[in-house]
């Protein structure tokens, strides 16, 4: 059993049995350990058991985390070793016995879906979830789902629990960082990403940003234990679909998992076509030519892209951070994917200003001119059959023309 133990003079003793997952600690109800101590944060860090040492990672906490008297933003304690949070010094005890089954503070219960590992019960139970919040019955299409946050314990439980609302047809991925989300996304295909604010190096509205001018029509959805009108505000400023409380009890997890499976599900209602089976170009030629307002969102596994068409005429384009007649171009040249036609909503700016009649022109003639780029030269053609060519087509030499007779000169 591994236990953690307050040593700190004029703070009340208070000692925490730990399991095998990540437990938070802090000053907040909310936390596993409730530390209710001024200089602890609300929520201050997050720790875990592993062959028999103590991961510990800070949460962005105010006052600091310390091992060995220099502050971390994560780092290894070793059992008897002792670590201090603001001003609390914590000691790590470890022996021999097994940790308990999981340290989850929800119990949740769900008809038709059985428990995850990271959903059963813990020393500090929660309300469980009644029927009339569970998840709907019957298959949904399968979504790739992305959740950005800097704390393990939250990512772990959210994690496995959108898995068991959703039956298991959500595939969920996991990053403690902007940069490591943004490494996954360079090999993995995504529909939503779900953002905290708070992180460490690059915050959860900068990760916003890059996701919008690197992945247009990537659904993303941010959420923030603090959250306040002006982050808001900025947050559906920089695109996000949705801003979100971040949820603490089982109850409020069932609801973000709702509106994000909705979110999802509204992107399945528009009109959907392969590129192989449907032609891009009548698309933009039935919108245009019906005086249309609509977003094309287009996508394939090299490319993401937008154009906005206004009352029937292409005023932008936009794929990666290009823009204009080039995104146009690129974006028409794509030989597979999918898209949809989106309600209409008004681009960033005017970038295309010729007629969509010509762009079309112009684009399947870009495509025709790298299609030629890349053909294979003809090969040579074999010379035709000469009537006066003998056996395997060499042509004989002709005769020697008749010798006329010669007058002899006069004498």
């Amino acid at each position: 059993m591994a236990r953690l133990v307050i040593i700190a003079k004029g703070v009340s003793p208070s000692t925490h049995e730990l399991g095998d997952g990540w437990t938070t600690i802090g000053r907040a109800d909310s936390n596993l350990w409730q530390i209710p101590e001024a200089s602890i944060s609300g929520r201050h860090c997050e720790v875990r058991v592993r062959d028999n040492e103590l991961l510990v990672r800070d949460l962005l906490s105010t006052n600091g985390t310390f091992v060995g008297g220099r502050r971390i933003s994560e780092a290894r304690v070793k059992a008897g070793e002792t670590l201090r949070l603001g001003e609390v010094d914590v000691r790590f005890e470890a022996d021999a016995t097994p940790p308990p089954a999981s340290t989850s503070p929800f119990k949740i219960s769900i008809p038709g879906v059985s428990a995850s590992p990271a959903a059963t019960a813990a020393p500090k139970s929660r309300p469980a979830i009644s029927p009339a919040l569970a998840a709907p019955n019957g298959p949904e299409p399968q979504f790739q789902v992305l959740i950005v946050d800097d704390s393990m314990a939250f990512l772990e439980l959210f994690g496995d629990l959108c898995a068991e609302f959703s039956r298991q047809t959500w595939r969920v991925f996991r990053a403690t960082s902007a940069d490591s989300a943004l490494a996954l996304l360079r090999d993995v295909m995504v529909d939503l990403v779900l953002v905290d604010v708070s992180m460490p190096m690059l915050d959860g509205l900068q990760l916003l940003g890059i996701l919008n001018r690197r992945y247009p029509g990537l659904k993303v959805a941010v959420m923030t234990g603090n959250a306040t009108d002006v982050k808001r505000a900025d947050a559906l400023a920089n695109g996000a679909e949705l801003f979100l409380e971040k949820p603490i009890t089982p109850e409020g997890m069932l609801s973000v998992f709702n509106m994000l499976q909705d979110l999802l599900s509204w992107d399945q209602e528009g009109f959907t076509g392969a590129l192989r089976q449907v032609n891009l170009q009548e698309v933009i030629q039935v919108e245009c030519n019906g005086r249309h307002s609509s977003v094309l969102e287009i996508r394939n596994p090299q490319a993401r892209g937008r154009i906005y068409i206004d009352a029937g005429v292409v005023v932008h384009a936009v794929v990666g951070e290009v823009t204009g007649e080039p995104a146009f171009h690129r974006l028409m040249s794509l030989s597979g994917g999918s898209f949809q036609v989106q309600p209409f909503r008004p681009p960033p700016q005017r970038t295309i200003h010729t007629g969509w009649e010509f762009l079309l022109m112009d684009a399947a003639r870009a495509t025709d001119e790298e299609i030629g780029l890349h053909r294979p030269p003809a090969a040579p053609t074999p010379p035709a059959a000469d009537p006066a060519a003998g056996e395997n087509n060499v042509r004989l030499p002709e005769a020697a023309p008749a010798l006329k007779p010669v007058d002899p000169p006069p004498r």
